[in-house]
């Protein structure tokens, strides 16, 4: 079986061969020390694709994803070129939103909020906000997508933003600040959000006319959750979020009718899973095992029939232990979501700089060896 057809029919709910391997989609890369400390343990020299340069995953790269053992590729909405991108000789930068960021110790951080002290939506309608249809943010996407359809049999991936519409809201306007516009300064809440998701679908009508119609996931991202429980109630969620996440993703099927879509959500968000369901997510990423409420039995038993699980091997208790750990964590979660199908294998965040090089080398092989469907 090819990882293709072997990821198809895990996204069709379904039983395949075995479970599927993501290494690659959103949350489940290579932070940038860890992809040299991969390239180097395999002998790989091939250049990177720079696909988040303001991020601390900011690389991408195909030898590596094959070597390490994924069942998929991916393809990614690049970087505008009409910008410089390096970051200056303090170890900052500045995104395309205006948020400025700092490289410290290997990892990116935020260094204030742009939007911080704006007071009416005037000042939403003054902000320089980002043209998706400017910086050739397609260069080489038709191309890429067209080979790896036609001359590989991996399940294709695509992801035109890593930060939803909640995310960047918060991150231009502080998190107390937007949790208290959601609550008090809705009208203001709501034309921030707008203006956010009117740019990201632009993004992903860039993308998706060129790559649409060949691919098996498209990938979305937004964190609703924390360690506890959601960032906001159910029904704030349901009266903010899920109109405008539902907006976003009957444009994505529009342009991608065949695609599932992937949502990555961190945290303990079951609250929230049955209106990101309505909304039209498809596949849940990471299922942290680590928060509350998220425990993997209960959400295959619940939601199996209409979620596929993605994630779920845990960064916080078993990829920064040793082998032996990682391999129980593997069991547990494989027997659980992976039960009848429906489960795709990979960590909960990015590997990091911290895990031993044995759990992010063999990640996958050790997937493979367990999760057979007999």
């Amino acid at each position: 079986m090819t990882p293709r057809e072997r990821v198809q029919l895990i996204l069709d709910h379904k039983t395949p061969d075995r479970v599927a391997v993501d290494i690659g989609s959103t949350a489940c890369g290579l932070t940038d020390r860890t992809m040299k400390r991969v390239k180097d343990y395999f002998g790989i020299t091939s250049e990177d694709i720079v696909n988040r340069p303001d991020e601390s995953a900011s690389l991408y790269n195909d030898e590596v994803v094959e070597a390490m053992g994924s069942d998929f590729k991916h393809v990614f909405l690049l970087p505008p070129d009409n910008r410089d991108w390096s970051y200056d000789e303090n170890g900052f930068i500045v995104n395309e939103w205006g948020c400025r960021k700092k490289r410290n110790n290997g990892l990116v951080e935020f260094i204030g909020n742009p939007l911080k002290d704006a007071e009416d939506i005037e000042d939403l309608d003054n902000y320089p906000w980002p043209d998706p249809y400017a910086g050739n943010r397609n260069r080489g996407l038709k191309e890429r997508i067209e080979y790896l359809y036609n001359e590989t049999d991996y399940a294709l991936a695509s992801r035109a933003v890593s930060h939803g519409f909640f995310e960047i809201a918060w991150e231009l306007r502080s998190m107390e600040n937007l949790l208290v516009d959601m609550m008090i300064e809705k009208e203001f809440a709501e034309a921030l959000f707008d203006k956010i998701l009117e740019v990201q679908i632009g993004m992903y009508d860039v993308l998706l006319s060129d790559v649409g119609p060949y691919l098996q996931m498209v990938e979305t991202a937004d964190d609703y959750g924390t360690q506890r429980g959601p960032m906001m109630s159910p029904e704030l969620f349901r009266e903010m979020i899920v109109p405008r996440r539902k907006k976003l993703n009957e444009f994505i099927h529009s342009k991608a009718p065949q695609a599932k879509i992937f949502h990555h959500t961190c945290g303990s968000v079951y609250k929230l899973l049955p209106d990101l369901i309505e909304s039209g997510v498809q596949v849940l990423n990471p299922v942290q095992p680590s928060a509350a409420d998220m425990d993997t039995m209960r959400l295959k038993e619940e939601f199996g029939d209409r979620l596929i699980f993605e994630g779920s091997i845990d960064e916080q208790t078993a990829l920064v232990k040793d082998f032996d750990r990682l391999r129980k964590e593997m069991e547990m979660r494989i027997g659980s979501l992976g039960k009848d199908g429906g489960y795709i294998v990979a960590p909960t965040s990015n590997f990091q700089d911290d895990m031993p090089l044995e759990n992010i080398v063999h990640f996958a092989e050790l997937a493979k060896e367990i999760g057979v469907y007999r």
